[in-house]
């Protein structure tokens, strides 16, 4: 008997443990020594360049962040956007645009305290969120400093974890984003809040719960005004996977033509629930703006047809930006196809049908297409 065949079990395993400790050319190396020796047939070391490239491809799809941080003390992230917009008729310029380049730098001053500075760098630059969070308990932590108004579930979602490409037009014109009276703040501002959790059943708890303080003009401004805006939302957990929720949004703000003192309310109710490769969440705000009243809802469907590769969405988003016109509701029916690289690379086309309630119809549909990476 062949004693390199006697043996071949014995090198075989030599080598897999050595592969493991070299880097990936001296694996090749290693392949093409081996068939010279005959200890390796051609077809078996196919099989092992294969799978150390399998085993090479997870590595990095599995990785979640970049792998910049010292300890607990720094950890940085962070997220690009490009889009491309290609408007029907004359409602815009078709075009490319930088939507977002942001880095986050997140760290632990002590086990229960620790910190958050996001940073935008697309257009002109600007601190996002920049505030510290103690906690005491599950049911109790306080945060001070500028972070998301909590209020309404889209908003608070992630950028990089939207399903669609753009927000629904509520959430743009109630929650300090691009439509609002005071500006476009990223859905932002200034202040202090208490969150927690409580009720806890097997791992996942029954209710959440956080209600904060804000200067009510925004980020990286002080106050105009003496009076300070409160914000509060309460979230239940039923079942497994099902979140309903009710928040309110009560200030006094300068804004308007002739800018004074105004009301600026807002309450609304939410529901999202998540099973597998379905989600599923729906939304209805309200708001007043002085004497201006407003509201709108969506809904919402995405499903991955192929798990953790390709996603299936499409939204119904209304909104009347006036409730004393007639004729200027507006109604959106958003389509999207998601593509997942790997869990940090995604591409997103969407296209947007337009309808208005007015005699003539707006040509305003839009296509538009967006490459997100995260690191």
């Amino acid at each position: 008997m062949n004693i390199l065949y006697k043996f071949k079990p014995v090198l075989l395993l030599s080598f897999l443990f050595l592969s493991l400790i070299a880097k990936a050319q001296n694996n090749d190396e290693l392949i093409n020594m081996l068939i010279k020796k005959k200890v390796l047939s051609q077809k078996e070391a196919d099989s092992l360049r294969a799978s150390f490239t399998a085993k090479e491809k997870t590595k990095r799809d599995t990785q979640k962040a970049f792998p910049l941080s010292l300890g607990r003390a720094l950890n940085l992230t962070g997220l690009f956007q490009e889009r491309y917009q290609s408007f029907q008729g004359t409602s815009g310029i078709d075009g490319f645009d930088t939507r977002r380049a942001r880095l986050d730098f997140k760290g632990a001053i002590t086990d229960n305290w620790d910190y958050e500075l996001y940073v935008e760098f697309a257009g002109t630059p600007a601190l996002l969120d920049g505030y510290t969070t103690y906690k005491f308990a599950d049911y109790l932590k306080i945060s001070a400093g500028q972070f998301k108004i909590p209020f309404s579930y889209e908003s608070l979602v992630s950028d990089s974890q939207l399903e669609l490409i753009d927000r629904s037009q509520v959430e743009e014109s109630l929650n300090a984003r691009a439509k609002d009276v005071l500006g476009n703040q990223n859905g932002r501002d200034i202040g202090a809040q208490v969150n927690g959790s409580f009720i806890k059943l097997k791992d996942s708890y029954l209710f959440d719960y956080t209600f904060g303080v804000f200067n009510g003009n925004g980020i990286n401004r002080a106050d105009n005004n003496q009076d300070k805006d409160v914000a509060g939302r309460f979230t239940a957990h039923p079942i497994s996977n099902l979140s309903i929720s009710y928040d309110f949004y009560h200030g006094r703000d300068i804004f308007g033509t002739i800018t004074t003192t105004q009301l600026r309310n807002r309450q609304g109710f939410d529901a999202h629930y998540a099973y597998g490769a379905l989600s599923v969440t729906a939304e209805y705000d309200k708001g007043t703006d002085a004497a201006i009243k407003r509201d709108g809802w969506y809904a919402q469907v995405a499903y991955f047809v192929i798990p953790k590769k390709l996603q299936l969405a499409g939204k119904f988003d209304t909104y009347d930006p006036n409730k004393l016109v007639a004729t200027d509701r507006s109604k959106w029916y958003i389509g999207g196809v998601n593509y997942f690289f790997n869990p940090w690379t995604k591409l997103y086309i969407n296209y947007s049908y337009k309808r208005e309630e007015v005699v003539a119809q707006s040509l305003n549909n839009l296509l538009a297409a967006e490459i997100q990476v995260q690191f």
